[in-house]
């Protein structure tokens, strides 16, 4: 009985089955409606090899499907389509199955409505398929063509609108190598100073024919004699240009290949490359648009203004080119950044426009590190710590400007304690209190300041305003520090960071903020170099320094300049009101080294008699040992200066 049972089961499944493929061959295969959705299904799974088996005998005839599938698969994949949707719009039983297409692509939607014809072929209706099935007016012959339509990348400006990058016309210098001679090679790399090889690699490319025009490089301006070399042709392109070159490099860095690499261009990349757009097109043979499928608009990138003023930027290069320092400037009133200047710098240009392999090493291999960005780095600071030392001790009550802390001649020692170290200072002078400390930068006043302070104040008052914190700034700044992991770690080591030295670490855009405290009633200012809407001074530390504080190191840093004894009375300038202080900082291995180094520093408050336009200045210069030590960077800054505050 079981087994009958099992018969008669396996008889309805295949009486099932039977009437399944009957329903298929009559109401699914037979109707042409419903061939087309599946034609379309099978698109949006990108079953090409399928599709091609639901096309006629005519129709496989007239392309193979090796071609089927590759015709299909670039347009669709070009386009990345998605989203496919397909509803038929005649009666299914229709031959000519007219329908309604809709698609999404790199470029938008593409919406059209067109009819494909069946026909039955062996019990099943098969569709007549040529290029218009793809997209109407689709010809054999035709390309469907996707087009990036490149948004404008922004400009960058100073703060007067001068242009500090953009798009600009350059020379483009190649070869057309079914007219060169036995002696082009040699001739263009001798005129260029290019490396024969590298030549060479740009013609080896597979793309090259004896007509292509194959770039070599890109220069704004070039050598006339290289037109007489066998074909050899100079064209214009368009490229980003950075009109400062060296001066301003580190500040707006260089793009490639559309895409911010240092710098500015790189810290606004999203901001100024804006969005590309896409065009989809039908072409004939001969390029000739033949009608436009869907055309999504570019979105230009925006413009960016900063607060630099070029001419400030530029006296700073030309005067410090040579060396390798780090210079920084504010308007200390608004907190806008007017310069920042590190040298030796590179050529922008050259780093976005493409150089050589043996360009590349030369500039990567400077044992100057012109690529090394050195305002964002800190430095032992000096002596050009000594008025913030000052400001601290006057703000806490720790001692009083007028305060006379003894003469101890040019060397002292707390007590034995000490061992064998001292501190020592350079001149002799009578009242050894704040104003003249700062004049003669006495290190032994400064060590005996640290100590009168006191660890854990002075800790508090350097975490105060901002030791070991980030500046709030678009660049990333390397925090400035003070003692061991453990703050100060020695009583030698604090009296010693009292003058700068110890194991004190700055960075000048954070000095610059400091200091920005004595313009400013004790309030630092937040440094700012974009302008933006809104963005008008601010605050970043409050009442750091109290207003006596302010006014006895604000009158001391004038008599630096105005005394014939202060160690700035080098900078003074007729009709210029200049307040200043010098720092040199030993940079050695150990008390004992005699072979160390020296970092110069001056910080400067500049402003017209008379006038409201004030200048606040840091600049650091390394190796200045046996050139005048800070004196070096006085006697720069007093020419760039007279550049820039007497124009």
């Amino acid at each position: 009985m079981d087994r009958l049972k099992k018969i008669w089961i396996g008889i309805a499944v295949l009486l099932a089955a039977a009437g399944a493929f009957l329903f298929y061959k009559n109401h699914i295969a037979s109707n042409p409606g419903s061939r087309l959705v599946t034609y379309m299904e099978l698109l949006d799974e990108g079953r090409y090899d399928e599709m091609y088996d639901m096309l006629d005998k005519a129709s496989q005839k007239s392309i193979s499907k090796k071609d089927f599938i590759r015709r299909n698969r670039n347009i669709y994949e070009g386009i990345s389509m998605k989203n496919l949707e397909v509803e038929v719009t005649t009666k299914k039983r229709e031959e000519n199955v007219g329908y309604q297409v809709h698609m999404d692509t790199s470029a938008g939607e593409i919406s059209y409505q067109t009819e494909t014809k069946f026909v039955k072929e062996k019990g099943s209706y098969r569709m007549c398929w040529d290029d218009s099935v793809i997209f109407p007016d689709l010809t054999a012959e035709d390309k469907v063509r996707v087009e990036v339509l490149h948004a404008q990348r922004g400009t960058i400006t100073d703060k007067n609108g001068n242009l500090l990058a953009g798009e600009g016309k350059i020379d483009s210098v190649g070869i057309v190598p079914g007219k060169m001679d036995n002696n082009t090679i040699s001739r263009m790399a001798a005129i260029l100073d290019m490396d024969k090889k590298e030549i060479q690699k740009d013609l080896d490319q597979t793309w090259v024919t004896d007509e292509s025009f194959v770039p070599i490089c890109k220069m704004d301006g070039y050598p006339k004699e290289l037109l007489s070399v066998a074909g050899v042709m100079v064209s214009k392109t368009t490229e980003r240009i950075y009109p400062m070159g060296e001066a301003a490099a580190h500040l707006i860095g260089y793009v490639q290949d559309g895409e911010g690499k240092a710098g500015l261009e790189k810290l606004y990349d999203g901001t100024l490359k804006g969005r590309d757009g896409r065009r989809i097109t039908i072409q004939d043979k001969n390029g000739r648009v033949k009608k436009k499928l869907a055309v999504k608009a570019e979105e230009d990138g925006e413009n960016i203004q900063t607060t630099i003023d070029s001419s400030l930027q530029k006296a700073l290069y030309d005067q410090f080119k040579d060396d390798k320092s780090a210079h920084a400037a504010m308007n200390p009133k608004t907190g806008e950044i007017l310069a920042l200047v590190s040298t030796p710098s590179y050529d922008s240009e050259a780093l976005s426009w493409g150089m050589s392999q043996e360009q590349w090493n030369e500039l990567s291999k400077d044992p100057d590190h012109p690529m090394q960005n050195r305002w964002k780095g800190t430095w032992c600071p000096g002596s050009s710590i000594k008025p913030i030392i000052g400001a601290i001790g006057v703000t806490e009550g720790k001692f009083t400007a007028d305060e006379d802390f003894g003469d101890s001649g040019t060397r002292w020692q707390k007590d034995k304690s000490w061992g064998g170290y001292f501190v020592t200072t350079l001149h002799n002078y009578k009242k050894h209190n704040l104003s003249n400390a700062l004049i003669y930068s006495d290190n032994i006043y400064f060590a005996k300041a640290a100590l009168k302070i006191g660890k854990e104040v002075l800790t508090q008052k350097l975490n105060d305003i901002g030791f070991g914190e980030k500046v709030p700034f678009e660049f990333g700044l390397t925090e400035s520090s003070y003692g061991g992991s453990g703050g100060f770690e020695t009583e030698v080591q604090l009296a010693d960071s009292g003058y700068g030295q110890g194991k004190m670490m700055v960075n000048p855009i954070h000095m610059l903020s400091i200091y920005s405290a004595f313009s400013n009633d004790g309030n630092m200012l937040r440094p700012r170099l974009v302008k933006a809407k809104n963005s008008g001074k601010k605050v970043w530390k409050s009442k750091v320094f109290s207003q006596k504080a302010v006014k006895e190191i604000k009158s001391a840093m004038k008599l630096v300049v105005e005394d014939p004894n202060g160690t700035a009375h080098a900078v003074k300038i007729a009709k210029l009101d200049i307040a200043g202080k010098t720092g040199t900082a030993e940079i050695k291995e150990s008390k004992e080294d005699t072979k160390g180094t020296e970092l110069g520093w001056f910080v400067t408050f500049t402003g017209k008699n008379g006038g409201d336009d004030t200048v606040e200045m840091v600049s650091m210069t390394e190796d200045v040992k046996g050139r005048g030590g800070s004196g070096y960077v006085v006697d720069k800054t007093k020419k760039v200066l007279e550049a820039y505050m007497q124009n």
